[in-house]
Parts: C-alpha cells; structure tokens; sequence
C-alpha cells in the first residue's frame, strides 16, 4: 500500500464550518490589539474580552470535532489544530516518527512567523553547567543592576545588551561575551522572510560562530558538546533557546515575583520563572510543517498540511487540569519531547532572577499587574520595570556596583520608584472604594425613611473624601516617578 492508498482509507480530519473559521480568524487578528479588553473591562462585561471569546471558540470547535485535531481554514492560513494538548505532542511525535515533520515556526500574537532552530539534543548533563551558569548570571545581575536609569528603571535596550551577553558566554565562553555580531545574525535568522533568505542567514551565523563552535572555549557549553557533526546544531539551538528565555521569560517572572508572594515550601524563584513560562510561553503558537503524509490514529494526514499548536490558548482553555505540558519543553521548544536546552535556559532564567532578587526588589511600573487577575497578555518588550535596591550600595569611582555599602538612597533617588509604585496603588484602591461608596449610596434601599437618607448622604460624603485623598495621592506618586 503506496502513500496514496493510505490517504484514500484512512479516515479525514473534521473540518471547522466556515463561521467558525471566520470566528478563529477573527480571535487571531483581535490578539494584535492589546487595548480591545478595555471597554468591556471598564464596563464589567468580562465575556467580550478576548480571553473569554477565544475560549468559547475553542469550546465550540471540540464540539464539533469531537475534540480531535481540526481543519482550520483562517485569515492566517490553514492549519490542522490539535485541541488539546496531549493529542498536539502525538500528532507531532508521529510526523517527526514517520520522517514527514518539515520546518518549524514560531507563530506570534501579532500574526508573524519566527524561523525556528531545529530542535537538536543537548547531550549534556546540566549538573556539569550549574556551576557555571550560576557564576555568569551573578556576574551579569550586578551589571544590570548598575545600568539601571531614574528611578532604578531599567531599559529593554540595555536589558537585551547584557542578557544576550550572558547567553553568549554561556554557550560560547567569555570570549564571546562582546560579539554582539551573534545575536544581530541571529535575530535576523529569525526574521528571515523567505526559505531562500533563511538559508543564507543560517550560513552566515555558523560561519559567525565558526571560531568559537570548532575551536570551544573551556568553560562553553559548546565545549562539552562532543564533536561528532552536530555540535553546530546543538549550539544554534541552544544559543537561540537560552537568549529566548533570559530577554523574555526573566522580566516576565521579575513581574509576578512583585505581585505573588511565594508559596510555603516553594522556592519564590522557581515559582515566578515556572509561573512566567506557563502563562506567557515564549513559544505562544507553533507552526509544524508536514511534508509527506502519514497516518495518525486513524486520520491521514497529507503533505503540505501545517499542524497548529496553540499552546498559550490550549492551557488558557483548561487551566490546572492536568495538560502535562505544562514542563519547560512545551514552552521555550517546539519538539513534542522533552528538551535538555530548554532545561538549561530555564536553569539560566532561574539563576539570573534569583542573582537580581539578592539585590533588589521588582517593580511593576506598567502595566498594572494584579495578584488576582493576571493580565492575559505580558509582552517582555512593553514591560515598565524598575529594581529598586533591597541594600543599600555605592558606585566607586570606576563605574562599578558595589551592594550592601554606603548610605540609603534617598526618596528622590532611586529608590522612589518604589514609593511611586505603592502610592498609585493606593490611589487606585481609594478611587476603586469612592466608586463601591457611591455605588451602595445609589441604592434604592435608602429611600424608605429619613434616617436611610442620613445614611446615604453619610456614605456619598465618604465616597468625596476618598476621590480626594485618592487624588492627593495620585500627584503624591507622579512626584515620587520624576
């Protein structure tokens, strides 16, 4: 039986009926617009916010696909979608099984697609790099720390800077460490607009990497990768994985780390790096491309077909409901199996915020981030940070960071960021109980008797004190952000 009988028996995947395929492009092109939840937020009609919608449509499409993968016809293209995420890590094992998995993309909330490395194994055993990562990343903190701006913010440029740096030496050794040219090569491998210009970014970042990949540093991880033909592989794939994770992941666990308190018997680390990484994955959607059929429980599956693995909705979709997919793996790599490189970038992201957390506290300046309700988008590129100092310190003369020596830095310095943090807060807990006072004084219960009206102009002359304290405190904290 040649391939073409296979496709003719077997049964086909269900496809999605053209209202739903308009109601999935629809959700798909509505994750561009960060501030389309705000009227229905301020409204209180929490079922037009993007978050519900999309759920509802993936409800929709289990129904009528029986919750098996379906064939998804969108604005964005066509995609075989596995709808949960147990039958996507099968459908994918198969095609990589059965030699029919092509090219991989990274498919983000604004529609484009990401050049994916190949997932190639780290023949390594992380406790050898430990170590190693943890000197780096406790080197690479106080740098942070001491590019710091007013107010103790930091700059996403200067973040990227020395958190692409840390990656390199890392991965490629110190040697490394001001070959900026690599990150620059690899960015724009990832950007890479066609095959044709992919293929000529790949040759030029491994003729970049060249030196430090054929002739290793000690102290690399491309050292400890033995030289049997893969090691360029392994080195782009780890390279790519690692950065991913310090630039975004970090920031993003930095925020929830301000926010969550750590839970008894859990290291806080852990739990805001792993928090991070299953509510934002690096790796929001992935493209798989099938280039020769193949059977799969039943389905035939044709070449050309693009297998879709949402995986930030697949888990919004069914929160703590035992997905398993919930390991590093699934969010910072695209192989249905678990991945020793994204192990290592995990361990990486983890030793970093633990350096910075030694040092300093986080603050969310925007956007707001609530304990309760996480927002359902936190992009690293439009998070507002600030590190404010939990030790007093001193620059020396040379330009260095030196924690735990000298004077406390005093309210207008930089450590007001915090100050500022705490006061808007406020603020928007005063304004937030004028409007539940004012509220309660509307109610039609008061209209019984005098004494209910007494209540009510007692409770509306309460709501007016807090909308004016909250307004003192609100300049209190634009004064404090200066």
């Amino acid at each position: 039986m040649n391939a073409s009988d296979i496709t003719t028996v077997l049964r086909r995947p269900t496809t999605a009926w053209p209202l739903e395929n308009a109601l999935v492009s629809a959700a798909m092109a509505a994750q561009r617009i960060s501030w389309i939840d705000a009227p229905a937020r301020a409204l209180g009609l929490k079922v037009f916010t993007r978050r519900y919608l999309t759920r509802q449509v993936l409800a929709q499409l289990r129904r009528t696909a029986r919750g098996r993968p379906i064939l998804l016809r969108t604005a964005f293209g066509t995609f075989l979608t596995p709808l949960n995420a147990e039958d996507a890590r099968s459908l994918i094992g198969a095609a990589e099984e059965a030699g029919a998995r092509g090219a991989v993309t990274g498919l983000t909330s604004h529609g484009r697609r990401l050049r994916l490395s190949a997932h190639t194994p780290l023949p390594v055993a992380l406790a050898s790099l430990s170590a190693r990562v943890r000197t780096v990343a406790a080197e690479e903190a106080l740098e942070i720390l001491a590019v710091r701006g007013a107010n103790s913010a930091l700059d996403r440029a200067d973040w990227c800077a020395v958190t692409r740096r840390l990656a390199r030496r890392v991965v490629l050794g110190d040697v490394a460490g001001d070959d900026t040219l690599v990150n620059d090569i690899l960015e724009a491998t990832l950007h890479a607009a066609d095959t044709t210009e992919y293929a000529a970014r790949v040759a030029a970042l491994r003729r970049r990497l060249g030196p430090y990949v054929h002739d290793p540093a000690p102290d690399s991880v491309a050292a400890a990768v033995p030289d049997d033909g893969s090691r360029d592989g392994v080195v782009e794939h780890v390279l790519e994985t690692v950065t991913r994770a310090l630039t975004d992941t970090v920031p993003q666990a930095l925020a929830l780390a301000s926010v969550r308190p750590a839970a008894p018997a859990i290291d806080r680390v852990e739990q805001a790096v792993g928090a991070a990484l299953r509510h934002y994955p690096p790796l929001s959607a992935t493209v798989h491309e099938v280039r020769a059929p193949f059977r799969w429980r039943g389905t035939g599956v044709d070449a050309g077909t693009e297998i879709l693995y949402a995986t930030a909705w697949l888990r919004d979709l069914d929160p703590g409901r035992g997905h398993g997919d919930d390991a590093p793996s699934a969010s910072l790599c695209a192989a249905p199996e678990p991945c020793a490189a994204a192990e290592l970038a995990v361990l990486a992201a983890c030793e970093l915020t633990r350096a910075l957390l030694r040092h300093a506290e986080p603050v969310v300046l925007s956007p707001q981030v609530e304990r309760d309700a996480l927002p359902a988008d936190l992009h690293a590129d439009s998070l507002d940070l600030a590190l404010t100092d939990v030790h007093p310190h001193m620059t020396m003369a040379d330009g260095t960071f030196t924690p735990g020596a000298g004077a406390a830095a005093p309210v207008g310095g930089r450590g007001s960021a915090r100050h500022a943090a705490l006061a808007s807060d406020s603020a928007r807990r005063l304004e937030e109980h004028a409007r539940e006072l004012a509220d309660c004084a509307r109610q039609p219960g008061w209209n019984q008797d005098a004494f209910g009206e007494q209540c009510r102009m007692t409770l509306l002359a309460h709501a007016e004190r807090c909308a004016r304290a909250a307004a003192d405190v609100s300049r209190a904290a634009q004064w404090f952000a200066r």
